[in-house]
């Protein structure tokens, strides 16, 4: 089997792998960080959601009145989490498209992979050969090695 690209993601950053030879050796290539995760809603650019007064009837000094915060359909964060996500996916059909390697393997927690696999194009789906539902990141390189062979191993073997 020739090379294959291993992406190992979480909304944090992404690690880029290069799987190849008879020994499959898992060859760092690159990582990716997203800078706004790290931060707090706030340092986005967030602040305290806005409010509304409804007032019923004519009762006087508020005693039919209700107020509401007004909330956001989403985060700061989930937003930069989408856009890291997208950033990813571009990518990886770039990866995909140039030939680079025989095919692709996804590594993310299911959420974040979900999310990943939102973003790729037609195109680029077709050359991903197998999705790894795990948070994997932060594991040292002989581990990850061996969780990606077990987990194509039992890909081909059904």
């Amino acid at each position: 089997m020739t090379a294959l690209t291993v992406v190992v993601a979480d909304t944090r950053h992404a690690k880029m792998f290069e799987l190849s030879g008879p020994e499959r050796v898992l060859r760092p290539l690159e990582t990716v960080q997203n800078e706004f995760t790290a931060r707090h809603d706030v340092d986005l650019g967030a602040d305290a959601p806005g409010h509304t007064m409804f007032r019923n009837g004519s009762r006087g000094s508020g005693a039919g009145s209700r107020r509401t915060a007004l909330q956001a359909k989403h985060t700061h964060k989930q937003h930069a989490v989408q856009r890291f996500a997208k950033q990813l996916a571009e990518r990886i059909a770039l990866t995909a498209h140039n030939g680079q390697a025989s095919g692709v393997v996804l590594v993310a927690a299911p959420r974040f992979l979900a999310e990943m696999r939102d973003h790729l194009p037609k195109s680029a789906q077709r050359h991903i050969v197998h999705e790894v539902p795990r948070d994997l990141i932060d594991l040292p390189i002989d581990q990850l090695r061996t969780r990606l062979l077990d987990a194509l191993q039992h890909r081909s073997n059904p």
